[in-house]
């Protein structure tokens, strides 16, 4: 590669793409550099994603078999705090994000924090809470992730109305929840908020979740979801829903 640029490759992302693309690069010898706007690697993987939602999942699971009464019931006998439910996510979410640091440092990779902008085709700004810089690279990886796309009509607060990125940051468990959109997400936050022995209403405008799975899988999961006292309501647009607080979370009526 050219010495005019600053290095061979710059990885934009430092999410599961953005992290094996960088050591890889690095392995063969090349310049490598990795942006993150997050102070902490791993991306949303890390941060909002794949590693918290499954760790949250594990965590409900613990809490709820001990706290299910043993008359074969699903009724919960007694919820555990959110402190409790996230201590173990944000336990899991440092070790892993400690991991990642040490592997990209081990291969000399550069990390650089902030909002990384194109100047041009081969330079691009880095911009942090407090200063800037630009810098050059042959070659570049975009690998930013993604984030929970917003209701055109409804505003997320953080309190009562939440993405499924503000998990992480809730303060205390609903009495009952609203989840809108039966995707995997939908259906699997909705899954681990009724073992809870939360009330959870799922609303979607198709005529049934998880399209591309089996059929037969589907209904299975509808029924085992229903009997855990989780309510449906298809083939609904949210614009029709009348939404009313209910406690820290969204109670659908």
């Amino acid at each position: 590669m050219s010495d005019s640029f600053d290095y061979d490759l710059i990885c934009i992302g430092s999410g599961p793409a953005g992290q094996r693309g960088a050591v890889q690069a690095a392995k063969l010898g090349k310049r490598v550099a990795l942006i993150e706007r997050r102070t902490t690697v791993g991306g949303t993987c890390l941060a909002t994603g794949t590693i918290p939602s499954k760790t949250f999942r594990e965590a409900v699971l613990h809490f709820a078999a001990a706290a299910r009464p043993t008359d074969g019931s699903t009724r919960v006998v007694q919820r555990p705090s959110v402190a409790e439910l996230l201590s173990r996510v944000d336990e899991v979410v440092a070790r892993e994000g400690a991991v990642i640091s040490n592997q990209l440092s081990r291969n000399g990779v550069d990390v650089m924090c902030g909002e990384a902008a194109f100047v041009d085709p081969h330079r691009i700004r880095v911009t942090d809470s407090a200063s800037w810089r630009e810098v050059s690279a042959a070659n570049f990886l975009i690998a930013s992730g993604t984030r929970a796309v917003p209701l055109s009509n409804v505003e997320s607060n953080g309190e009562t109305i939440i993405t499924s990125d503000d998990i992480g940051a809730l303060k205390r468990l609903p009495r009952s929840l609203a989840v809108v959109g039966a995707g995997v997400i939908g259906i699997e936050y909705a899954s681990m908020f009724a073992s809870l022995g939360i009330e959870v209403t799922v609303i979607d405008r198709r005529d049934r979740p998880l399209e591309f799975i089996d059929a037969e899988i589907v209904d299975e999961l509808i029924h085992q979801m229903r009997k855990r006292n989780v309510n449906f309501r298809f083939g609904e647009a949210v614009e029709g829903v009348t939404v009313k607080p209910a406690g820290p979370l969204n109670h659908v009526h």
